[in-house]
């Protein structure tokens, strides 16, 4: 059994520092429900996510996701 590990950071600044940490990109995910932008890093099976204070500047989407739908699948 595979587990994906996704933890939430306090902030940009803490998610920057993690991924240097771990030589990976933050990619942005989409909003939350809350008009929260959502991003994330990810290094293997592991991912950590930050969601922003401030309301994402993206346009909402027509159909609503989960942001971390977009988190890659472990194969």
């Amino acid at each position: 059994m595979t587990v994906h590990e996704v933890r939430e950071l306090p902030d940009m600044r803490s998610l920057r520092s993690w991924a240097r940490a771990h030589n990976t990109r933050i990619r942005y995910l989409g909003p939350t429900l809350d008009r929260h932008a959502v991003y994330a890093a990810e290094d293997g099976d592991t991912a950590r996510v930050v969601r922003t204070p401030e309301h994402d500047p993206h346009p909402p989407p027509l159909v609503w996701r989960s942001p971390l739908e977009r988190l890659r699948p472990v194969v």
